[in-house]
């Protein structure tokens, strides 16, 4: 599976639009993108004769045909999103390509944008406010502020960590089999675990996988399936909540079909960075397929002249990997006690916004301005004061020609004096503001600031990738798991309670609403028998209303019906 983009365009700027968008039935194309099934009657030799909307209408056209008793009805995968559909977009972006006029000028925009209720989080974020604000009355065609805004808004990009393959998945099957007594179960469920810790052993004795025997065991598994529970293909369509299999059945097949890259997200060589070092530390026991996930970003050309802040977290990595992280997430796979296959999230932090933030709710209680080290780094999209206009100014042509010489000569030796010009202005220019009792630390301003912008931000990224991967759902810790080693009243216990609980569960609910997948509660347990209930779960088993992308910010204008 290839990492979804994380934001990006949905569309280019067209000066015509041809027809205009409606309001009608959904075509069946439009159903495959939302990930609807498509019911298909098959012959006897496995091949599609004809596609319905639903079951019921396949089932009615096999009894209207006396000749089809050898054919069967199945069900189609959802058809995936293409690979270069982002899984976020700026909503601001859209509703400028929508904008009835073609030009206006930058105050008028600026109004527009407001009249559709864009968030005032995303302007700030894109620097798209305070360009506008910026420009006064000067005149934009369409053309020229989607290109603007594509100069001027953030970059986002993800970095993972993990183990490539399946190998993982099956050794941890392997380790929970070792500590079953199939004789103890149902004749029926006991067969079944039975065949898996005998086969699977020898398949992962090897640093290679040996795949042709774990083709073999999952064609057993099938078989087995299919004779003793009268469910077919069940590797491939899963089985119903409301089917009575066993968990314990339906717990080693669910990780079996992920092992074999059927269902979940198998990460390739390409995709990851490195190892995760401390997944034993940080994750709960039960589960496997442990990944990390470091999202980054890289700004607009009206702060590139930033410090560039490197991610507290190391993760093993290098500080020019880890440079312009924003947030981070702990992932891992397990099944929930109703049998869903489910992306668990252990943990989501940021650390580039975690102490500012707190500093800045500190102050607000105490009066106190926070230390330069726990501030932003001032903005350079932001107006400075009047008497700092010309360095300002002077700021800005240097990094025009940083950029042009990237564009036409980045090996030119000028680069290096014109660095440190930019640096040097940069420097009187945040030593002026501080003198004016203005803070300005090191650490930049990066996108998602608050708690439940980043948490919304991330599930929403993730909610995409389930839905690549085929899981049932995307689950998320509570402060229960998050403080099962911690002591009541220290100062992460308390900071736990607040951000895996309301902070959360109001990203949840945000993030619920923009991707169509429904919150529930569920519950799971780790390998010491501990159970843990009200688990919060964005839903996607069964769902017909989840999206391929969704808006980035929990508010705004609806554009194009999204």
């Amino acid at each position: 599976m290839v990492l979804a983009k994380v934001i990006g365009p949905l569309r280019q700027y067209a000066p015509k639009i041809a027809s205009p968008k409606g309001k009608g039935s959904a075509t069946k194309l439009d159903l495959d993108k939302a990930g609807v099934k498509t019911y298909t009657v098959f012959d006897e030799a496995g091949l599609p004769i004809k596609d319905f909307d639903n079951e019921k209408a396949a089932r009615d056209f096999l009894r209207g045909d006396p000749t089809a008793n050898k054919y069967t009805v199945g069900t189609k995968p959802p058809v995936k999103a293409k690979e270069d559909t982002p899984a976020l977009f700026y909503k601001s972006r859209e509703a400028l390509l929508d904008a009835p006029m073609e030009k206006m000028s930058a105050d008028r925009w600026l109004a527009y944008l407001n009249a559709k209720g864009i968030k005032r989080a995303e302007l700030s974020d894109t620097s798209l406010g305070p360009f506008l604000q910026s420009q006064g009355t000067k005149t934009f065609t369409k053309a020229d502020i989607i290109k603007e805004f594509d100069e001027i808004s953030p970059k986002m990009s993800i970095l993972a960590l993990g183990q490539p393959g399946s190998r993982g998945i099956l050794a941890n099957m392997v380790k929970k089999l070792q500590n079953v007594d199939p004789k103890a179960e149902d004749p029926r469920v006991g067969g079944f675990l039975s065949y898996l810790r005998d086969s699977l052993p020898g398949i992962i004795r090897e640093e290679k996988i040996n795949q042709k025997a774990l083709d073999t065991v999952a064609a057993n598994v099938d078989q087995y399936m299919q004779k003793v529970f009268g469910i077919k293909s069940a590797l491939n369509e899963g089985v119903a909540l409301t089917s009575p299999i066993p968990f314990k059945v339906r717990e080693p097949l669910i990780n079996l079909a992920a092992a074999l890259d059927r269902r979940g997200v198998g990460l390739k060589a390409g995709d990851i960075a490195r190892r995760p070092q401390y997944a034993g530390q940080q994750t709960m026991s039960g589960g496997d397929n442990y990944r990390e996930f470091l999202f980054k970003y890289e700004p607009g050309k009206l702060r590139t002249g930033e410090p560039t802040y490197t991610y507290a977290h190391d993760f093993g990595l290098t500080p020019s990997q880890r440079a312009g992280g924003v947030v981070h997430a702990r992932v891992s796979d397990r099944t929930d006690e109703f049998g869903r296959r489910l992306m668990f999230v252990e943990e989501i932090q940021s650390d580039m916004h975690q102490r500012v933030q707190r500093a800045m709710r500190e102050s607000k209680i105490t009066g106190r301005k926070p230390d330069r080290e726990d501030s932003y780094a001032f903005r350079q999209d932001m107006p400075p004061p009047p008497e700092l206009a010309a360095n300002k100014q002077q700021l800005d042509l240097i990094n025009l020609k940083i950029e042009n010489l990237l564009a036409t000569n980045p090996r030119s030796p000028a680069l290096p004096k014109l660095r440190q010009e930019r640096e040097k202005i940069r420097v009187i220019i945040a030593e002026s503001m501080t003198k004016e009792g203005k803070q300005g630390g090191e650490i930049a301003q990066g996108p998602f600031q608050s708690s439940k912008e980043y948490m919304e931000f991330v599930a929403k990224y993730l909610v995409r990738m389930a839905k690549d991967g085929d899981y049932d759902g995307v689950a998320f810790a509570t402060p229960a798991i998050k403080n099962r080693n911690l002591s009541p009243g220290g100062r992460d216990y308390q900071g736990n309670v607040a951000a895996y609980g309301p902070i959360l569960n109001g990203a949840l609910k945000e993030a619920s609403k923009k991707t169509g997948a429904n919150l529930l509660n569920t519950v799971i347990k780790d390998d010491r028998g501990r159970v843990f209930g009200q688990v919060k779960m964005l839903n996607l088993k069964d769902n017909k209303n989840v999206k391929d992308t969704f808006s980035a910010y929990a508010k705004g204008g609806i554009v194009n019906g999204r």
